[in-house]
C-alpha cells in the first residue's frame, strides 16, 4: 500500500497554503546501509544540503550523519526522489520533514545547534529527528522553552507514525533574527530518563506481545506502553525482566475494558 502519496500531497497543500515552495528533509544515514550524498550531486537543478554535525566532533564519517536537505517542490525530479526515498526510509528511518520561511542556511545552522544538547554537564548528540521520538519531546518530554527551540525556524514539522498516518507540529515560523541564537538544551537527570524510556519501549514491544485487539492501531500501543514504561521508571523498577512483567501487567490493566 502506498503511504507516501497522500502524505506528499498533504505536505504540498500544506505549502500552498504557507505560500513556501520546498521543504526541508532531515535524513538519518546512519540508521541505513547507504548515504544520500552521491544522488544529491546528480541533479539538474542541484539540492542544498548541510551535515547537521557541521563543526562538530561527530563530523569526521559525512556518509553517518545526519543530513537537511531542501527540495524544491515545483522540480519533479527532487519531488520523485524524495517519494522514493521516503519509501525506501519508512521501516528502518521515518524521514522527518520541515516547512520553513527561512533560508536554508539559517534554518540548517540553528537545527545544527540544536543538535549539540547536554547532560550533566556533558556535550552530546541530540537526536531530535527520530520520529519515534520526536512526538514524545512535545508530550512528555522537553519543557516549554526548550520545545521553542525546535519550534522557531518552522512552520510546522510532519512525519509518519507507527502506522504510516500522517502527523503534524505546528512550529512558530518566527522571522529569523541575526543576533537570535539558540538556547542550548540542557537534559535534566528525569528527562534523560523519559528519552531512554522510548528505546526501551521498542525494545519491548521487539520481544513482547500486547494481547490482541487491545488497541486500534500502532500508535496507540506504542503510546501506551511508552507511559507505562514511565511509570516503571519512576518506581525504579530497572531490571530488564521484570520491568517487562511489570509493564504488561500495567498497560493490559490500564487498557483493559471492563
Amino acid at each position: 500500500m502506498d503511504f507516501v502519496s497522500p502524505w506528499m500531497d498533504k505536505i504540498r497543500t500544506t505549502c500552498q497554503r504557507a505560500e513556501i515552495d520546498h521543504i526541508d528533509v532531515i535524513i538519518d544515514q546512519c540508521a541505513v546501509n547507504f548515504s544520500v550524498l552521491p544522488a544529491l550531486t546528480t541533479f539538474s537543478n542541484p539540492m542544498m544540503w548541510q551535515s547537521l554535525y557541521q563543526g562538530l566532533p561527530e563530523d569526521i564519517y559525512p556518509e553517518d550523519a545526519p543530513v537537511l536537505v531542501r527540495v524544491d517542490l515545483s522540480d519533479a525530479e527532487h519531488v520523485q526522489w524524495l517519494h522514493n526515498l521516503a519509501a525506501e526510509m519508512m521501516e528502518s528511518a521515518p524521514l522527518l520533514i520541515c516547512g520553513s520561511c527561512w533560508s536554508f542556511e539559517q534554518l540548517a545552522d540553528w537545527l545544527r545547534d540544536c543538535v549539540a544538547a547536554q547532560h550533566e554537564g556533558r556535550e552530546g548528540i541530540f537526536r531530535f529527528w527520530d520520529t519515534r521520538i520526536f512526538p514524545f519531546l512535545f508530550s512528555h518530554i522537553l519543557d516549554a522553552e526548550q520545545q521553542k527551540q525546535l519550534l522557531i525556524p518552522v512552520l510546522f514539522w510532519t512525519w509518519l507514525d507507527c502506522d504510516y498516518q500522517s502527523s503534524i507540529r505546528l512550529g512558530s515560523g518566527e522571522i529569523p533574527e541575526s543576533d537570535k541564537s539558540v538556547v542550548q538544551i540542557e537534559f535534566t537527570d528525569s528527562q534523560f530518563e523519559k528519552l531512554m524510556c522510548v528505546s526501551d519501549t521498542s525494545q519491548f514491544l521487539r520481544y513482547e506481545s500486547v494481547p490482541e485487539g487491545m488497541f486500534t492501531n500502532r500508535q496507540a500501543e506504542f503510546t501506551a506502553c511508552y507511559e507505562a514504561m514511565l511509570t516503571a521508571t519512576e518506581q525504579r523498577i530497572v531490571f530488564d525482566d521484570k520491568r517487562n512483567d511489570w509493564v504488561m501487567a500495567q498497560v493490559i490493566s490500564n487498557n483493559s475494558v471492563t
